[in-house]
């Protein structure tokens, strides 16, 4: 039986330039025969509509169009719905830092991308569920969903930043690097109170801290941990400052060559599950370079949950 793909297209990606790429794969289905419908994204979260209905309908393989961003919409589509059978999710990177390509060994190409999907080789991976309040004061609660990591701290500051502007006109390596510099600058060091595995924890003069599947933090900086596709767990990266702020900041090229656990304030550690309490002056939760909402928010390991073509 032939696969039945959706391709979930956003063409606000890498600065608006994904609307040519999408053209471009459309027209590379058709020249292989696919059977497959589209759906171009039109403002935010579309991808997490699109993709629940999609699921609902009982597409094989949901193909996810545009930057990390829109990856983590499409797996938080594709876990809304309630179904016995859930599509496998495909990738064709068209944003600006592929880290959910990398860290899964998926082409970074269009064509090599596309040549993977009509393969249909695949493999499982864990999936993180994050519980965290719509509004600041409280309020709704939303469940979302995240393949690669979540952060808290200055972490937020920067994908605002970079997001906004900066990747914009600098490109994704310095444009992210002048977000968190300038994110850097006027930033208070607070004490965050989470519980890990429901063990009570307080991180003193916390700058940031990463729940993550994937070792590629964002933009070229990684850490090195332990951590397996399908293992079950999370790594838990802390950044806390112990020392002067010049020390600190001439650590910071260690983020991009994966040794920054040589700085004193930096450690990890290994969880399936964690919970973040509010913290009023740095409330925002951050997932796959996307602000989702605000603290507190309960994050929790699916394990072995999606399949993924690679």
């Amino acid at each position: 039986m032939s696969k039945k793909y959706f391709l979930i297209i956003n063409p606000t990606a890498h600065s608006g330039r994904a609307r040519r790429d999408g053209e471009k794969i459309i027209a590379l289905f058709k020249e292989r025969g696919a059977d497959f419908d589209f759906e171009w994204t039109k403002k935010k979260e579309d991808a997490i509509s699109i993709a629940h209905q999609a699921t609902c309908k009982g597409y094989q393989i949901l193909v996810a169009i545009g930057g990390d961003g829109t990856i983590c919409e499409v797996i938080s589509g594709i876990f809304a719905a309630e179904v016995t059978s859930r599509p496998k999710l495909g990738v064709i990177h068209v944003g600006t830092s592929p880290d959910f390509n990398k860290n899964h060994g998926i082409a970074l190409d269009i064509e090599g991308a596309a040549e993977a999907l009509f393969s249909n080789n695949t493999k499982i991976i864990d999936i993180g569920k994050v519980t965290y309040r719509q509004d600041l004061e409280g309020g709704q609660q939303r469940i979302g969903f995240f393949a690669s990591n979540a952060n808290f701290g200055v972490g937020p500051l920067v994908v605002g930043k970079s997001n906004s502007r900066y990747r914009k006109y600098l490109g994704d390596f310095l444009g992210t690097l002048t977000a968190l510099l300038v994110s850097l600058v006027g930033f208070r060091k607070v004490d965050f109170s989470v519980e890990i595995e429901g063990k009570k924890r307080t991180f003193n003069k916390l700058i940031n801290l990463t729940v993550g599947k994937d070792p590629y933090i964002g933009s070229g900086m990684r850490i090195f941990s332990e951590i397996k596709p399908d293992d079950g767990k999370f790594y838990i990266f802390s950044i806390e400052r112990k020392t002067s702020w010049s020390k600190f900041l001439m650590s910071i090229p260690k983020l991009y060559n994966g040794n920054f656990l040589e700085y004193s304030g930096a450690a990890l550690q290994y969880a399936s599950e964690i919970t973040i309490n509010a913290c009023p002056q740095y409330p925002f939760i951050e997932c796959d370079g996307d602000i989702k909402g605000y603290l507190p928010a309960k994050i929790e390991i699916l394990p072995k949950a999606l399949a993924i073509v690679v």
